[in-house]
C-alpha cells in the first residue's frame, strides 16, 4: 500500500475523517495509486462521515458494480442513504425516503431483529416513517399496502422503544412488530377486507405482549367495526359497550355505538351516545363528522332548531381551521338554507350545542352547588360537599372544566350527577360530573 493510503487508513481509524479524506481523493484522483476495495471503502466511508452523503453515495454505487459482494462497501452505501433521506424524514420529501428504501431493499432489504441486537434495521426504520406520512391527513392504501408488503412480521422487533423529551421525560413507544399489525388492520379494513382485519387484529391482541396507545382498544374496536360491516350489528354493539369505558379519550366508541342505533332507527338511543361522545374529550376538528351525525338525529327526532345549530357548529369548526365545505355538510347547509358568506363565532356556537347537550343528558336535574372538600393522594380524584346538605361526591379531575392547577380544595363548585358504583363498599352511588369551578 502506498504511503499516502496507509496514512489516510491511520488517520480513519483514529477519527480524523477530514484529514483522511483529503489523503484518500489525492491517492484517488493520481492515476499512478491503485485502490483496492478496502481503500474505495475507507474513502466512501470518511465521505459518509463528514457528511458529504451525496459523493459517498455516488462513489459507492459507481465502485459496488466493481466490488459487488464486497460487504463493506454494501453497507457504507446502505448507511449513506440512510443518512441522507431517511435520519432526518421530512414528510414533504417523502418520495426521496422512497427511493432511498427501494436501493436498500435492493442492497441488503430486510435485517432480522432481536431484543439483543442494537442496531436497528435501516430499511425498517424507513418504512416506519414513510408509512407515518401516508396515514395522514388521508390514508393512502396504495402507498401503505406497497411498504407493508415489503416487510415480515417475523423479522421485525418485539421490543418496546423508548424517547426522551426536551424536559429529560421518558416515554415508550410501540415496537416495530405492534406498528404493523396495526396498520395491517387498518389497512384491511380500509380496502373492505373485513374478516380478514378481524383475523389480523385477533392474532394481534392474542400475540403482542404489551400494548401502546391504547391499541388494545383499537384492536378490538376494529374487530366491531369489521362485524357490523359484514352484517352483525349486535356483535359490533357487544364489542363496543364492552369498549365504552366512559373515558373522555374513548368518545369515538360512544359514537360507533350511536351510529348502530342510528342504523336500527333507534334515534333516541342512538342521540343518548352521541350525546356522550360530544361530551367527552376530543379534539372539535375531528368531531366534526360526530357533529354532523347530531345534526341528522336531531332532525329525525323532528328537532329542526337543534339540528341547524349542529350545522352551524360545523361550520363554524370548518371556518376557523379553513376546511373546505364537503358534500354532507353542504346537504345541511342547503336544507336549512344558512348564509355560509358570515362568520361563525365558535366559541358561541359550542356553548349554544353544549347547552343542548345539557338540556338532554341532564334533562330534569337541577345543577347543584358545593365545595372540594378533599383532594385524594393520587392527584387525580376527589370528593365535592354538597352545599347545605351531608352528602359528598366522588369527583375525578376529568370531569373538571379547569386547568389542574385550578382543581383545589376549597374551591366552590356546580355540577350535575351520573349514576356509578362504589366498589369498596360494593354499592350504587353518585358521582359528580360537568364540573364548573365558580370565580
Amino acid at each position: 500500500m502506498p504511503d499516502i493510503l496507509q496514512q489516510a487508513s491511520t488517520l480513519r481509524k483514529s477519527n480524523k475523517f477530514e484529514e483522511a479524506v483529503e489523503l484518500y481523493e489525492t491517492a484517488y484522483n493520481d492515476p499512478q495509486v491503485i485502490l483496492n476495495n478496502w481503500d474505495i471503502w475507507g474513502y466512501v466511508h470518511s465521505l459518509r462521515k463528514i457528511g458529504q452523503l451525496d459523493k459517498s453515495i455516488e462513489l459507492s454505487e459507481k465502485h459496488i458494480i466493481e466490488y459487488p459482494e464486497f460487504p463493506n462497501l454494501k453497507n457504507n452505501l446502505v448507511w449513506a442513504y440512510f443518512d441522507k433521506s431517511i435520519k432526518k424524514f421530512v414528510s414533504n420529501k417523502v418520495s426521496d425516503t422512497e427511493h432511498a428504501l427501494e436501493r436498500i431493499f435492493v442492497l441488503q432489504g430486510q435485517m432480522e431483529v432481536n431484543d439483543e441486537k442494537s442496531v436497528p434495521c435501516p430499511f425498517c426504520v424507513g418504512v416506519f416513517k414513510v408509512l407515518k406520512a401516508y396515514k395522514k391527513p388521508n390514508f393512502n392504501a396504495s402507498k401503505i399496502r406497497y411498504w407493508l408488503d415489503k416487510l415480515d412480521p417475523e423479522k421485525l422487533s418485539k421490543k418496546e422503544q423508548t424517547t426522551v423529551s426536551e424536559d429529560s421525560k421518558e416515554r415508550k413507544l410501540a415496537s416495530d412488530y405492534e406498528n404493523y399489525y396495526s396498520y395491517l388492520a387498518t389497512l384491511l379494513y380500509k380496502e373492505k377486507k373485513f374478516q380478514e382485519s378481524i383475523e389480523v387484529s385477533e392474532f394481534a391482541l392474542a400475540n403482542i405482549q404489551k400494548f401502546h396507545y391504547d391499541n388494545n382498544i383499537w384492536f378490538k374496536r376494529r374487530i366491531a367495526l369489521c362485524h357490523i360491516e359484514l352484517g352483525d350489528l349486535s356483535k359490533g354493539e357487544e364489542i363496543l359497550k364492552s369498549l365504552d369505558s366512559g373515558k373522555g379519550e374513548k368518545w369515538f366508541i360512544e359514537n360507533d355505538i350511536s351510529l348502530i342505533y342510528f342504523e336500527q332507527n333507534d334515534f333516541e338511543k342512538a342521540l343518548e351516545y352521541a350525546l356522550k361522545a360530544a361530551k367527552n374529550f376530543g379534539d372539535d376538528l375531528m368531531k366534526i363528522n360526530l357533529y354532523i351525525h347530531l345534526a341528522r338525529i336531531f332532525f329525525k327526532l323532528q328537532k329542526p332548531d337543534e339540528a341547524k345549530v349542529h350545522a352551524e357548529l360545523v361550520i363554524a369548526i370548518k371556518q376557523a381551521n379553513d376546511s373546505r365545505i364537503d358534500m354532507e355538510l353542504q346537504k345541511l347547509i342547503t336544507y336549512f338554507k344558512i348564509d355560509i358568506s358570515q362568520k361563525f363565532d365558535l366559541r358561541a356556537k359550542k356553548k349554544e350545542a353544549e347547552k343542548i347537550w345539557d338540556n338532554h343528558l341532564f334533562e330534569g336535574q337541577e345543577k347543584l352547588k358545593g365545595t372540594i372538600n378533599k383532594i385524594l393522594p393520587n392527584g387525580k380524584s376527589g370528593f365535592i360537599k354538597q352545599d347545605n346538605s351531608r352528602e359528598a361526591y366522588y369527583f375525578n379531575f376529568s370531569s373538571v372544566k379547569a386547568r389542574k392547577q385550578d382543581i383545589q380544595e376549597g374551591k366552590s363548585v356546580k355540577f350535575f350527577l351520573k349514576n356509578s358504583f362504589d366498589k369498596k363498599r360494593n354499592k350504587e352511588s353518585k358521582e359528580a360530573i360537568e364540573i364548573v369551578i365558580l370565580k
